[in-house]
């Protein structure tokens, strides 16, 4: 599903300091989902991120050096016909000492190749072009 598929993207995140003006409430990513089979995730050099459990709170996920987080995305969810239900996550603004420092992620997103078939009216490539399109993006 995965050998030499040349969809997976690796990407830098970068969280700069707070400057103090932003409005209460704020969070730095929205609650979402990934598109992708599986999201693999060192874990950030800050806390902020969280997941939302099945009764609709939010968990923090340590930010421990050395942890691995892997988030089940949209591509799963639709291959399993919803039995891997995709992770819902966001990541907060810090508080403190925190909101003075970068936050920096790492997120790994592995896309089966594009003519994986990931259900009976999608393969890879039609999953996501879908999914681009309903954003907006394609």
């Amino acid at each position: 599903m995965i050998k030499d598929t040349p969809n997976t993207l690796l990407r830098v995140l970068h969280y700069p300091p707070l400057t103090g003006n932003e409005e209460a409430g704020a969070i730095r990513a929205a609650a979402h989902e990934d598109i992708n089979l599986l999201t693999i995730l060192p874990a950030a050099n800050e806390a902020g991120l969280q997941v939302k459990c099945q009764d609709g709170s939010w968990l923090d996920v340590p930010s421990d050096f050395g942890n691995l987080i892997i988030n089940i995305g949209d591509m799963l969810q639709e291959a399993s016909n919803g039995y891997f239900p995709s992770t819902t996550h966001r990541v907060i603004n810090p508080s403190g000492e925190a909101n003075s420092r970068s936050r920096i992620s790492l997120p790994l997103f592995l896309h089966p190749r594009s003519e994986v078939k990931l259900s009976e009216k999608h393969t890879q490539a039609s999953y996501l072009l879908e999914r681009l399109q309903e954003l907006g993006v394609k």
